[in-house]
């Protein structure tokens, strides 16, 4: 008797030994891609600029495996017009004056798509017309500077080895200033530059594309104090240059050309001839010095070395 009470109670033992083990149940995976986030339109001349965040994730967070097959629907004036792009912008055509547009956008995966975006609209602007003026763009020893006219009214946007879209300049200059000046540049590497009028959201058209080469054109201070010695050897010796980015010196002798890293040259004979010059990092040669010659029958001495200890080593006309 005592058994056959025990018997319907053993399912309710059970309910009470599983507590705590089972998980809550865990929602259904959504595989709509997450809504995209879409900035103001600008206005590039006459023509809207709609821009959004890519989009990478699932509507419930989760990352999407290959983001780059997404795609995307341009819903224009709810629904008048539809365009689908695979950037993650859309350049539409040119607006008059006063026009009002809308766009919503739409994400597009694997055949899922996400919610509509909320719509973002623009009025059309009388586009501006001016072009900035360059004076003048050139490159120099670890940078790249660009000349404008003034430019009241307008501040100037600077793309710099840019595509589309052009969203994000790499430089702002305000109304004020007329000089750009870019440092973060590699000597003998070329940049091209894009300059536009802005004012707030409307963008005016490019210059022509801007190719400067930032080198070292400045030549360096020439050596000093150079010393042709006649003796029992010709010896050619000087004061440094200095210039602090001088690399060597070049030694022009009766029309034959040598190269050192010291501050002496020992001659097997003595030139007729011989100017001396600085060499900096960028192979820019200073002006010429023509030693002054000293002669000394017998001077120098036997394997005696000439100029400091540790100069860079000697060097003979082969």
């Amino acid at each position: 008797m005592r058994k056959l009470l025990l018997l319907p109670l053993i399912p309710l033992l059970f309910s009470f030994t599983m507590c705590g083990h089972r998980g809550a149940p865990k929602p259904p995976l959504i595989y709509r891609p997450a809504t995209p986030q879409v900035h103001p339109p600008a206005q590039e001349y006459d023509s809207p600029l709609v821009w959004w965040e890519r989009v990478d994730r699932f509507g419930d967070g989760r990352k999407i495996s290959q983001p780059q097959k997404v795609s995307y629907r341009v819903i224009v004036n709810f629904g008048k017009r539809e365009v689908e792009v695979k950037k993650n912008y859309f350049k539409d055509s040119p607006i008059r004056a006063g026009e009002k547009r809308c766009y919503s956008v739409v994400a597009l995966y694997e055949g899922h798509e996400s919610q509509r975006s909320e719509p973002v609209c623009t009025t059309g602007e009388k586009p501006i017309e001016d072009i900035p003026e360059v004076i003048k763009a050139h490159g120099g020893d670890g940078f790249v500077e660009i000349e404008l006219a003034p430019h009241p009214g307008y501040e100037v946007e600077v793309f710099k080895d840019a595509e589309e879209p052009f969203l994000k300049p790499y430089a702002l200059l305000r109304e004020e200033e007329n000089t750009f000046t870019d440092r973060r540049v590699v000597n003998g590497r070329s940049y091209t530059y894009l300059l536009r009028f802005s004012k707030e959201r409307l963008k005016g058209r490019f210059t022509e594309p801007l190719a400067v080469i930032p080198e070292d054109r400045v030549p360096p201070a020439p050596p000093k104090e150079a010393l042709l010695i006649k003796g029992k050897e010709c010896i050619l010796v000087w004061e440094p240059s200095p210039s602090e980015d001088v690399r060597n010196y070049l030694i022009v002798a009766d029309g034959r050309k040598f190269k050192t890293g010291g501050i002496y040259f020992r001659f097997t004979g003595c030139p007729a001839k011989v100017e001396l010059f600085a060499v900096d990092k960028a192979g820019n040669l200073s002006k010429p010095i023509v030693p002054e010659v000293v002669d000394e029958e017998g001077g120098g001495g036997d394997g005696e070395q000439v100029g400091p200890a540790g100069n860079g080593g000697l060097h003979k006309d082969p």
